[in-house]
């Protein structure tokens, strides 16, 4: 059997064991997949994909989790903000495989209920930063551009995290959106075959 009908034979089985809310989120999220993030390339989009998928997901009945951590790439010790959403303890995060800037972090898979969907590249994921990022982040406040981007990013990431406990910020945030990307232009987006 070649690599590709071993990978569709592992997605297959993958989907086959999943539960019916589990079924509906992988649904949903490989609508997104397919029919905006390839398409459109979308590149930075953690915080309203994640958001839009939490939202949505409740309006199905499903309970989910919108978290605001960090990611590290291995690569070194520095921890980007990030937003993934957690349904009884497994991620999904449809984002990584199209980093904002591919030239500081490189890609990574795609999950869909901790299963990679996409296989490209391990990221670790963490509520807080080690004390090595730290360490990195008061080196770079040492400079004036470097303290001016961490401090940028802590404000945002705290932000976004204070967004996601509440469904009408988060709504709110979409719906602000200046591409015109909203919640209804997402939610017409996966309503597509």
């Amino acid at each position: 059997m070649g690599q590709a009908k071993r990978r569709h034979a592992e997605v297959q089985k993958w989907l086959e064991a999943l539960s019916p809310e589990e079924k509906q989120i992988a649904d949903v999220a490989r609508r997104l997949i397919t029919n905006f993030i390839d398409p459109s390339e979308a590149t930075g989009m953690c915080y309203r994909l994640t958001y839009f998928l939490h939202l949505y997901l409740l309006e199905k009945d499903i309970k989910t989790i919108p978290v605001i951590g960090y990611v590290n790439d291995g690569t070194d010790d520095v921890f980007m903000s990030h937003a993934w959403l957690e349904h009884e303890g497994r991620k999904t995060d449809l984002t990584l495989a199209r980093p904002e800037r591919p030239h500081l972090n490189p890609p990574g898979d795609i999950l869909i209920q901790d299963f990679p969907f996409r296989r490209i590249g391990k990221y670790t994921y963490h509520l807080t930063k080690t004390p090595a990022a730290v360490a990195v982040e008061n080196v770079w406040l040492e400079e004036p551009q470097g303290a001016r981007i961490v401090r940028q990013k802590a404000v945002e990431h705290e932000a976004m995290k204070k967004r996601a406990e509440n469904a009408a910020a988060m709504r709110s945030f979409l719906d602000a959106a200046p591409d015109g990307i909203t919640y209804d232009r997402f939610k017409s987006i996966i309503a597509q075959p």
